[in-house]
């Protein structure tokens, strides 16, 4: 394997377009429509709600705690056993 060139960032689309993408994890986006402690979030491609059964909060969540309407990035393995919550989804 040759080394890749560029900037750092050039380098990592230079190994992204030789490895792709890991198939095993899904990243996407929800709306909590409760807020803890009797949780549920609403993934975008689904039509039904995740509760806290489903769910594993980042310690960063509980630091800024989530409210009705907050949009979240949530992380999923290829199973869908368990669903990670990571982050608020913010815009600005």
């Amino acid at each position: 394997m040759t080394k890749p060139q560029g900037s750092g960032h050039a380098q990592l689309v230079q190994l992204m377009r030789k490895y792709g993408h890991n198939k095993d994890i899904d990243i996407e986006l929800g709306t909590v429509m409760a807020p803890p402690p009797e949780v549920l979030i609403r993934l975008d491609s689904f039509g039904f709600d995740l509760d806290k059964s489903d769910l594993v909060f980042a310690s960063r969540i509980t630091e800024s705690p989530l409210q009705q309407g907050d949009r979240v990035i949530v992380a999923s393995n290829d199973a869908q056993t368990l669903y990670y919550v990571l982050d608020k989804a913010v815009r600005y």
